[in-house]
């Protein structure tokens, strides 16, 4: 696993140096333990389409995408043995740039350990690089011949409930180590933050060249507690929370799915796949941080709610459960 290190000095504002962009979040990697439930859950309740998959020499599945947009895709591998007792199944997140030697050089010369860029199985140039709670970040530069430009055009479902990943939360045991390394390094910059009780319950950081996000959710780390899920749920922006949910709704019958719980405020629904990650769609309006911070989810009396999401399991340690 590659190592974080932090560099000695702020660099808040010092563009000197970055012939980079980072202009957008391109995807969410999870280990998954049956890949045909999975496969069902995201392409059949959800409506996306599956453009390609990845083998292994041996033939072996190895990995499988699942397209969201034309820059933008989930990817699900296959190997149950990956996942954490406490149900941790995050692989890695993505970054898209368009100079990858040039992250490489200025993140090696501010004190980070990078992988080498390399060309990836799918033809595009990648590398890795870890957060200061470990989790792994895999930085894509797309290459003419990459399968993701190559499915330009393709396998964009008229059925997906939403055609924008818009953030993921990510568990972070030091939020000052954690701005430090995604805000005074990597560039990103704080768009809001909830401090309701004085610590923050959660940190947006919006990528430097781009609208999208990632939400880091702070918790307090103790010997006697497992570690808190690395992504615990991640978000799909949509127009209309309501009607994307009575569309899951009407899908979730017929393909025995679970129909997703809306918020009291109706501008999210939140649904859960089969290894217990949470997919919220979320409408993104002028007040979305705040119907945030009073967003609430109706418990239905059987306990049977939404995906049966609402749970301890799902939740950030440290932050209230979701009522």
């Amino acid at each position: 696993m590659l190592a974080f290190g932090l560099a000695a000095f702020r660099l808040a504002g010092d563009d000197t140096s970055r012939n980079f962009h980072i202009p957008a979040f391109y995807h969410v990697g999870f280990w998954v333990r049956d890949i045909e439930k999975s496969r069902a859950f995201y392409k059949t309740y959800l409506g996306f389409d599956e453009p390609y998959d990845l083998h292994r020499a041996n033939g072996d599945l190895q990995m499988v995408v699942i397209k969201v947009n034309e820059r933008q895709v989930i990817l699900l591998f296959p190997d149950a043995a990956k996942i954490l007792p406490d149900g941790d199944n995050l692989d890695h997140l993505g970054l898209e740039t368009d100079n990858i030697t040039a992250v490489h050089t200025y993140l090696v010369a501010h004190g980070i350990k990078v992988g080498d860029p390399a060309r990836g199985h799918i033809g595009d140039m990648i590398m890795s690089v870890n957060d200061p709670d470990g989790h792994k970040f895999e930085v894509t530069q797309f290459e003419p011949e990459g399968q993701l430009l190559k499915h330009q055009g393709k396998n964009l479902a008229a059925t997906r409930i939403s055609t924008h990943l818009l953030t993921a939360s990510i568990a972070v045991s030091n939020l000052e180590a954690s701005l430090h390394f995604y805000r005074d390094i990597l560039g990103f910059k704080e768009i809001w933050r909830d401090s309701r009780t004085g610590t923050p319950h959660s940190v947006h950081l919006q990528v430097p060249d781009g609208t999208d996000y990632l939400d880091l959710r702070p918790y307090e780390k103790k010997t006697d507690a497992e570690p808190a899920r690395a992504v615990a749920q991640f978000y799909l922006e949509v127009p209309d929370a309501a009607k994307a949910a009575e569309t899951l709704a009407g899908r979730a019958k017929p393909g025995g799915f679970i129909p997703p719980v809306i918020s009291d405020d109706k501008h999210e629904a939140r649904c859960i796949d089969p290894d217990g990650t949470s997919v919220v769609l979320m409408e993104k309006t002028a007040g979305f941080a705040e119907h945030r911070r009073s967003s609430r989810y109706q418990v239905a009396s059987n306990k049977r709610v939404g995906c049966e999401v609402l749970s301890a399991r799902d939740q950030v340690p440290g932050q209230p459960a979701t009522p």
